[in-house]
């Protein structure tokens, strides 16, 4: 049960950041605490489209060359001005790709992502660049708060799907380690870090004008209580049971 008393609970972390990268089929986004403060959550706000979100669109734009070029909005946008002067066909534009994950059986480290011209790049190039950029992104914000802090001096946190398999898992460790996140990575299940979150959440978080809502469950579960996590993403919906 949530109570005062857990403010007082100490960080695990021995980093002065813990960081958690969200990657996700539509969109993808970050978040990060100071370990001496744990239960304030940072995140950043992105704009574009319809209004200002914390999620960005998982969307890459490399050159011929296969370098980064742009990311989310800024990567549709550019390529949407690519396409209006007819040399969009000089670069890769991929979304949606990581949907080749989710058969685990099919995930080999050769395998290609394929853009939306046909043309294809090594899948982990293609999830590195992308982690590489959220990662470069969310130590920009970090710094803003602690001046010069390293990507040693953050514990990182990297969801993904309950459902899954090994393969696919190992490989975005790899992928994470090739975008410079080489140590201090947990590869966590989305369903329970947000089942965590939920068991820290008091009725003072609940009533927040970012939450707009009121709750007299989360945040005060008991052992014995059930629950379900439902996460609505971009290709799937996927529902976890709890049990405390």
């Amino acid at each position: 049960m949530a109570t005062s008393k857990e403010e007082k609970i100490p960080s695990k972390s021995k980093a002065l950041v813990v960081a958690a990268i969200d990657f996700g089929t539509m969109y993808s986004g970050y978040a990060f605490s100071l370990t001496q403060d744990w239960k304030k959550t940072y995140t950043y706000t992105w704009y574009g489209g319809n209004a200002p979100s914390n999620k960005n669109p998982t969307v890459l734009l490399l050159d011929s060359n296969e370098e980064f070029v742009a990311f989310g909005y800024d990567a549709e946008d550019q390529y949407s001005k690519l396409t209006a002067k007819k040399v969009h066909e000089d670069y890769y534009y991929f979304q949606r790709f990581k949907m080749i994950l989710h058969q685990d059986l099919g995930v080999k480290k050769n395998i290609l992502c394929t853009d939306e011209l046909g043309k294809k790049l090594p899948a982990s190039m293609v999830f590195a660049h992308c982690i590489r950029h959220l990662k470069d992104h969310l130590l920009t914000e970090i710094n803003k708060s602690i001046p010069g802090i390293s990507t040693e001096e953050v514990d990182y946190i990297l969801t993904v799907p309950a459902i899954w398999g090994e393969r696919a898992k190992r490989f975005m460790r790899e992928a994470a380690k090739e975008a410079g996140i080489k140590e201090r990575l947990i590869i966590a299940l989305e369903p329970e870090a947000a089942s965590i979150y939920c068991q820290h959440l008091t009725k003072e978080d609940l009533t927040k004008d970012d939450h707009k809502q009121t709750s007299s469950v989360l945040g005060q579960l008991s052992v014995g209580d059930k629950y379900m996590v439902v996460d609505l993403g971009g290709e799937f919906l996927i529902a976890a049971s709890m049990h405390m």
